[in-house]
């Protein structure tokens, strides 16, 4: 297929602007991209990406949604198909999510950019998971399976920014006396994190 035909094709290349346009935010972050090296990469014209993106801002937040998508996707559907809340469910979310960033390095330099950059735009996938997981946590905490006087936001945010942090920051820590690998630190992670929050 050449090149014009794949012009034509809307979906194609809006596509192939959406990985251009991830590989560039992963290596340089938002701001330093520029629309014009973007097209080049992309091998389209500027307005064929205001036409598709509307603004470098929109496709930013399309970029970030197709990257944690894959994540959502299969995070919401073990949700779905738990059945009943406990407590095991919460540690495979944890070890859903620390091999997801561990597969996906470039997710993880999106998600730093994001904070070096002080992007404080919550994503709707976001706001929806973390919902359904402190759904999920108040749930389970009425049943007297984790401890009831902990806010079930707060269990969703330990476990995601303490393995975010981990790999965001990992190129520092593997250099510390003692730091172990990647499955030795969830192991540890885990006898921390869940034997301090299901109730005794």
């Amino acid at each position: 297929m050449n090149q014009k035909t794949q012009t034509r094709d809307p979906e194609l290349t809006r596509a192939r602007i959406l990985e251009a346009a991830e590989a560039l935010f992963v290596e340089q972050g938002f701001s330093a991209v520029k629309l014009s090296e973007l097209a080049r990469s992309a091998k389209v014209t500027k307005s064929l990406i205001h036409h598709h993106f509307g603004s470098k801002e929109q496709l930013w937040e399309a970029v970030k949604n197709r990257a944690f998508e894959r994540y959502f996707t299969a995070q919401m559907a073990m949700l779905e198909e738990a059945g009943e809340p406990d407590a095991a469910l919460l540690r495979r979310s944890v070890e859903a999510y620390f091999y997801f960033l561990r597969d996906n390095p470039g997710v993880v330099r999106l998600f730093a950019w994001t904070h070096l950059e002080g992007d404080s735009h919550c994503s709707e996938l976001d706001n929806q998971l973390v919902g359904a997981g402190a759904e999920w946590v108040r749930q389970t905490q009425m049943r007297g399976l984790l401890r009831k006087d902990i806010n079930p936001t707060h269990v969703i945010a330990v476990f995601v920014m303490t393995c975010t942090q981990w790999f965001e920051a990992k190129c520092h820590h593997e250099h510390w006396p003692g730091m172990g690998s990647d499955e030795a630190f969830l192991e540890d992670f885990l006898k921390i994190f869940m034997e301090g929050v299901p109730r005794e």
